[in-house]
């Protein structure tokens, strides 16, 4: 018989599952309940959406720290996305945005951004890029203003 693409994948998607209880201690019990959440008693009754989305939420639990870095490194993409879109118009491409965050936290792969780290950026992004809509804003107005005395 041969294996589908699908097939490999769920199969593939459940041993993944599995590894993850057994990694985070996570008993019969629990795993009944994460199950029961979905409708089902089995593994193999989930689709495979459902299983990527229960191995993604074992994932955040057995790895807490993982999760957290995660968090924080989308804020900061969006943060440093944000703050081009306020200076240019335009949003960049993603290589862009984890090239400025590497030189600003001064590593040379953005996974190795320490998590300090990342708030501190994310919180100097979102501050520069307040900063200068507030300026864009002023100029702005005062254009206007100087327009409509004439």
């Amino acid at each position: 018989m041969t294996t589908t693409f699908t097939e490999k994948q769920k199969n593939a998607l459940i041993k993944k599952f599995h590894t993850l209880l057994t990694r985070g201690g996570i008993g019969n019990s629990e795993k009944e309940a994460m199950l029961a959440g979905y409708g089902v008693e089995s593994t193999r009754d989930l689709t495979v959406y459902e299983l990527t989305e229960l191995c993604i939420k074992t994932d955040r639990i057995v790895n807490p720290a993982q999760a957290e870095s995660d968090k924080l490194r989308k804020r900061l993409i969006a943060s440093i996305s944000g703050y081009r879109h306020a200076m240019s118009g335009v949003y960049p491409p993603m290589e862009e945005i984890k090239a400025i965050a590497c030189r600003a936290g001064k590593v040379d792969n953005f996974n190795r951004i320490t998590n300090d780290r990342l708030r501190s950026l994310y919180n100097a992004f979102n501050k520069m890029r307040k900063d200068l809509e507030s300026v864009t804003q002023m100029t702005k107005e005062r254009i206007h203003e100087l327009t409509t005395m004439n």
